[in-house]
């Protein structure tokens, strides 16, 4: 990923599946209930009980600043399923009427920007009334600063960051994307989880860092202080000679590859778990990448990891796969079956905690970058063909 694809175009275009924390929005209930469509109707009230016209509601909060090409401070309030500026707000009486899909939202984060009153609330089910109370305060200020000073030793330099803010049962709530190692938040009081991450060049991160806090009713600000991201494993291999193709239990499609064999050739080296959707959607663009650039020389690899001990199993679920997900076709690269503790062996070689993962390997032998099929890995093939084809090499 290229510096405007970034950390947050990775979550929006091709959601990722982490090692370390589910943190993906539930689906949405359904639309319709056993009468009909389903309405739900939100009541807005201030501090002290009053009505609060014009009061923003949505279910969560962006805020770009200066990232992504917005302008600076651009905030966008949306709908899951729906992304639209600011969806909804309060009538005279502090009322929102929520119908049809809308209305199966659960939870709901409310701004009243004259005030300066923010509210948020989560619901497992629509009460029998058919009306949620969602009941304003004065925000709390939280801001803090993101850094990574072993990006600083390897030369790198932080591009883009972002914080993610989850509430107490790990549902996002908003998260806040910048260029300047920044992150700023309008809370209620409560207690929330903080995601924090940052990405640099050819598409290396940092580790996503969590941490709880809690704000105190009645409190105005918070200071997180500066947050000091470490570096993945896989940005300190960038421009090193990519981790051999090791440690691997078995082999499918094309047959056994290793990096040695087939140096001077550009490899597209991507880890992926069947158990993932991105990385089913991801494996299918790969197939068309093949079809592009395999006649070009670039070696194509997808390593499994270990939720998979089998080759058989392996076969079924790919066999699966390629009539629910793969409009009939099969990957026509080499597969790997990873092996070893957790994720397996060469996983752990690469640092990868988060699927799918694509890396490319240049044609020293080199780890180029990491790049999303979906985005940046097209480009990056093509000028690596490009100047190949201009020096000789």
């Amino acid at each position: 990923m290229e510096r405007k694809q970034g950390i947050i175009g990775a979550v929006l275009v091709v959601l990722t599946c982490l090692a370390s924390v589910g943190v993906g929005a539930p689906a949405a209930a359904d639309a319709t209930g056993p009468s009909g469509p389903r309405r739900l109707t939100l009541r807005v009230v201030g501090p002290h009980g009053q009505a609060v016209a014009g009061a923003k509601i949505g279910t969560g909060l962006n805020v770009f600043e200066n990232s992504q090409g917005h302008p600076p401070q651009t905030i966008r309030m949306w709908l899951r399923g729906g992304h639209r500026r600011w969806p909804f707000v309060s009538d005279g009486t502090g009322r929102v009427v929520l119908a049809d899909e809308h209305a199966a939202h659960r939870q709901f984060y409310v701004l009243y920007e004259p005030r300066g009153w923010v509210g948020y609330v989560a619901v497992d089910e629509a009460p029998a009334t058919g009306e949620v109370q969602v009941s304003l305060e004065p925000a709390c200020h939280v801001q803090g600063w993101l850094g990574s000073s072993e990006f600083e030793q390897l030369g790198l330099t932080l591009l883009e960051t972002v914080a993610f803010v989850y509430d107490s049962q790990r549902r996002l709530i908003m998260y806040f994307v910048s260029e300047r190692g920044r992150c700023e938040f309008l809370l209620p009081s409560g207690t929330y989880w903080l995601e924090m991450e940052g990405s640099g060049p050819h598409g290396m991160t940092t580790r996503r860092l969590e941490r709880e806090f809690t704000i105190a009713p009645g409190q105005a600000a918070l200071d997180l202080g500066a947050v000091d991201l470490p570096a993945t494993r896989l940005a300190s291999l960038l421009g090193k000679p990519a981790p051999e193709l090791e440690g691997v239990k078995a082999w499918l499609g094309g047959g056994e590859v290793s990096l040695g064999d087939v140096r001077g050739r550009p490899v597209v080296l991507t880890f992926w778990g069947s158990w993932c959707e991105p990385g089913i959607r991801t494996m299918r663009t790969l197939m068309d990448l093949y079809d592009e650039f395999e006649p070009m020389g670039v070696v194509f690899v997808a390593v499994h990891d270990t939720t998979i001990q089998t080759t058989d199993k392996l076969q079924e679920k790919l066999i699966e796969l390629r009539t629910q997900a793969w409009q009939g076709r099969g990957p026509p690269f080499a597969l790997a079956l990873d092996t070893g503790e957790k994720s397996g062996a060469l996983h752990a070689a690469y640092g990868v905690r988060q699927w799918p993962t694509t890396v490319l390997i240049g044609r020293d032998g080199k780890l180029a970058g990491q790049f999303s099929p979906q985005g940046g890995l097209r480009p990056q093939l093509q000028e690596m063909l490009r100047l190949s084809s201009a020096t000789g090499k």
